[in-house]
């Protein structure tokens, strides 16, 4: 709907004078119609609205809509290590690594964090 708004407001920049007027629903029945079938109040309203289906958008700019941002997690280095034995070029992160991978083990995946109920209960499944 802000889409539509954007356009509407820049339609009316480009005339001089715009006077917006409230249409009572009295005086537009098809409107109210589907309204009412647009929050599914009535079924009956299927056969006496005409529904036209669009081919393509009306408005040209796409919505982004809950963009992810994916970032480096304190993790990918652990699980990269477990899974594949991959490690840092420096020495002294790569024995950090090698020290503080030894407390997590990979089941199916996912990154645990080693302890005697938790090991004992996951592995052994």
């Amino acid at each position: 709907m802000a889409s539509y708004l954007e356009k509407v407001k820049e339609a009316m920049n480009q005339f001089d004078t715009v006077t917006i007027i409230q249409v009572p629903r009295a005086e537009n029945a098809n409107v109210d119609a589907l309204a009412r079938l647009a929050t599914g109040l009535e079924e009956r309203l299927l056969k006496t609205v005409p529904i036209e289906v669009l081919e393509t958008p009306s408005i040209d700019k796409l919505e982004q809509v809950g963009s992810i941002v994916i970032r480096p997690c304190w993790m990918n280095p652990i699980i990269s290590f477990l899974r594949d034995e991959t490690l840092p070029e420096d020495k002294f992160e790569a024995r950090r690594l090698r020290y503080r991978s030894a407390r997590y083990f990979l089941k199916k995946g996912k990154l645990y964090k080693k302890g005697f109920f938790i090991t004992k209960s996951l592995v052994l499944r």
